[in-house]
């Protein structure tokens, strides 16, 4: 693959006074933060106040969230293409924006229906479906989908040798982020109201839009430098390619190994999204107040951090199949405190759960694709393998929420999901590095 030139305006990073590696690192982790708005993580604040807004039962907005989310997994091996061909600056840059505007949509989302729904004499509720349907799309699309994806895989290229140590930082800041999130939107709302955060989360999506173009660079290559940093002359750039074999989208589809690892990957995306997206249901009915459903994910993310430091560093020099294994007791421990939630040691069994599976993921969700199947056709295997956790997190909200109407309770999520993770564990133990093949 031929090594893509950028402009380097406004600065060059091989003139960078350290090796601007680091500088992408912290680039790449507000990237992910940003994203938080079309995470279910950000999402999830937001659901009681869009179904009182717009009339929805909590079932048709999951219904809603489902489509939009399910949709989006439908485009986004081609948004990793696209990532190949043109990088992490235009392809988050055009992310970003196309967020800022569903978000500054979703802020008049109301009014928008009631406006429709008097021209048209279409019922509120059925307008407001559809509107919100669309939005769902757009929003986990380029939020969730593909900002998440032009800045991880920006990271793993700065880094060969250092990949595990510049991911531990950068997860560990990650988690800090995801976990303040909830609280930090709720103050927004409390403060203000819903429609003015989704306005003040647009806002903040648009400096980063600025900030992405001063910083965003998609690999060392097109900079004059090598990962882990050196510079080094033009004509000797090609020398420094990542000497593993580089498996195209087709072939990473016919190892066994690309699917364990993406299903694994993408049970994270189901559980957690389920489990936030109807946080405060779920611990309403076991008992808990509001506050102590949304201050679960301060602790949770202490060992989260704790579990991507250790998990990203470790990586550098074990094979990932001890972490995968790992990974997937952590998801085993959360689908167990679902199901005892009312039970007082569910909780912190949930917690050490999500704390494990939260920090873990991180680790499999960036190395993985890299160490196993190479650089060159990056943004092509991690949108599929990102295709299946965005359509994981479609289906969650409302199979968690259906099992709530069904039943009255989400053990039986917790127990099913339980199931799920046992099959992955037979199937892990037999996997190794296709690289060693």
């Amino acid at each position: 693959m031929p090594i893509k030139r950028h402009p380097n305006l406004p600065f060059a990073p091989s003139k960078f006074p350290v090796f601007y590696g680091w500088m992408a690192m912290i680039a790449a982790t507000i990237g992910i933060i940003c994203s938080i708005p079309g995470q279910t993580i950000g999402v999830s604040v937001f659901t009681d106040y869009l179904i009182d807004a717009l009339q929805l039962s909590r079932d048709a907005l999951s219904s809603a969230y489902l489509i939009g989310t399910a949709m989006s997994s439908l485009f986004l091996t081609k948004a990793g293409k696209v990532y190949d061909r043109f990088g992490a600056r235009f392809t988050s840059i055009l992310a970003a924006s196309i967020l800022a505007i569903t978000l500054l949509l979703f802020s008049i989302s109301d009014q928008m229906t009631a406006s429709i729904s008097s021209l048209t004499n279409i019922s509120f509720s059925t307008i407001s479906f559809i509107l919100v349907s669309a939005l769902f799309f757009i929003l986990r699309f380029s939020g969730q989908g593909v900002l998440t994806l032009a800045s991880r895989n920006m990271l793993m290229k700065w880094f060969n040798k250092r990949r595990g140590l510049a991911n531990s930082i950068s997860s560990g800041i990650q988690s800090f982020g995801f976990a303040v999130a909830p609280l930090f939107v709720a103050g927004i709302i409390h403060s203000t109201d819903w429609s003015a955060a989704y306005l003040i989360m647009a806002a903040i999506i648009v400096a980063f839009i600025v900030f992405a173009y001063v910083f965003f660079r998609d690999n060392p290559e097109e900079c004059g430098l090598i990962p882990d940093g050196k510079v080094i002359e033009e004509k000797k750039q090609k020398a420094f390619k990542d000497s593993n074999k580089q498996f195209t989208l087709k072939e990473a589809k016919k190892t066994p190994i690309f699917w364990v690892y993406a299903l694994a990957i993408a049970f994270s995306a189901f559980f957690i999204t389920g489990f936030t997206f109807n946080v405060v249901s779920i611990f309403e009915i076991s008992g808990y107040s509001e506050q102590k459903a949304l201050s679960i994910f301060i602790p949770a993310s202490l060992i989260s951090i704790v579990a991507a430091l250790a998990g990203n560093v470790i990586s550098d020099y074990m094979p990932l199949k001890r972490i995968l294994i790992i990974y997937l007791m952590g998801c085993l421990l959360s689908c167990i405190g679902l199901s005892c939630l009312s039970h007082w040691s569910g909780y912190y069994i949930l917690i050490l759960g999500n704390g494990v599976m939260g920090g873990l993921f991180s680790v499999l969700a960036s190395i993985t694709w890299p160490r196993f199947f190479g650089q060159d056709h990056l943004g092509a295997i991690s949108g599929l393998a990102m295709s299946l956790m965005v359509f994981g997190s479609a289906i969650a909200p409302l199979f968690f929420s259906r099992i709530f109407t069904l039943t009255g309770s989400y053990q039986l999520a917790g127990i099913a999901g339980g199931v799920l993770v046992l099959i992955l564990l037979l199937f892990s133990l037999k996997l190794n590095n296709p690289q060693e093949d």
